[in-house]
């Protein structure tokens, strides 16, 4: 009976170990899997940089095209699939969001607050919900990130007033790199960051403008607020009318549209995109990594100005 009992544990046990060399091995197997795909997105990452030049170069030659950017990303992935079936481009115009940076002018050998633009942001935050009473503090806080004094504005915030809030975030008194700098304004709760989110940036240059042709439902309240006297159906009439290769100039707006010439300001509309983000998606063995490039159409040198660190 003891010798039977003894055999049933030696088999149990043989069971237990030889069930857990197995999920050691499966485990191993499994990380080596891991680490053989990231290591091949980390090379593939490598080779689409390094093709991107060439990408960027031909937007720059064919800029025309990007009148109509959905087309030219259809024609892009039509082609790339060809060739490469794993692989996803979506092409984003930067060009039709409010820029934060726009908030501030240079004035000698300082940035200042641009008092016209500030009243543009303040329609956006009204159109997009934001609670009416924070709109004055909001920009005023904006001034106070972006302009390159010490000095703050009636309702803003140098360092001082974030030293004396306990937040590890100082005020960096220059222009934004990116537009999640705005969530350490601690003014705005969750949702009214969510609302405006979409349809700001933080562009390298002081400029408000706005590409016409990449006019759609999401970002037309960027257009309502840098023409007020712009209605809902004039920017209707400028989404239905604008031929499938895109508006050429302010005239063929006029033109098409029939809108009156003093209700939109036409040193505010640009007909092309100047910034993209370029963002990726390719599938390793079921396993998807994305990252993106904001990319300048200015110059042909030097046009990187921001790229995702991670997969």
């Amino acid at each position: 009976m003891k010798k039977g009992f003894v055999l049933i544990s030696t088999l149990a046990l043989i069971l237990i170990l030889s069930f857990l060399v197995l999920v050691l091995s499966r485990t191993i197997y499994t990380d080596t899997l891991k680490t053989s795909i990231y290591s091949t997105s980390i090379e593939k990452r490598i080779e689409l940089i390094n093709a991107e030049k060439i990408l960027v170069d031909t937007f720059i030659s064919n800029s025309d095209r990007l009148r109509n950017v959905e087309l030219a990303e259809g024609e892009l992935n039509f082609m790339i699939n060809s060739k490469i079936s794993d692989l996803l481009i979506e092409l984003n115009d930067l060009s039709t969001c409010f820029n934060l940076n726009s908030l501030i002018k240079p004035f000698r050998s300082i940035y200042v607050k641009n008092e016209l633009v500030g009243e543009r942001f303040k329609n956006f935050l009204k159109i997009s919900d934001v609670d009416r009473n924070k709109h004055r503090e909001f920009i005023d806080r904006l001034y106070d990130s972006l302009d390159t004094d010490s000095l703050p504005e009636p309702f803003g915030a140098e360092d001082l007033f974030y030293i004396a809030e306990g937040g590890l975030s100082l005020s960096p008194d220059q222009p934004y790199l990116h537009k999640s700098q705005i969530k350490n304004l601690s003014l705005l709760t969750d949702n009214e960051v969510l609302q405006i989110y979409p349809n700001i940036c933080a562009l390298p240059h002081n400029e408000l403008v706005f590409n016409i042709n990449g006019l759609n439902e999401q970002n037309y309240l960027v257009l309502l607020a840098m023409s007020p006297n712009l209605s809902f159906n004039d920017i209707e009439r400028l989404i239905i009318n604008r031929p499938p290769q895109g508006y050429i100039s302010f005239a063929n707006v006029i033109n098409l549209t029939g809108i009156s010439e003093d209700r939109i300001d036409s040193s505010l509309l640009i007909y092309k995109p100047e910034y993209l983000q370029i963002n990726y998606t390719f599938d390793l063995e079921g396993q998807f990594f994305h990252f993106y490039s904001v990319i300048s159409l200015k110059t042909r040198n030097n046009n990187v100005i921001h790229r995702s660190t991670s997969l």
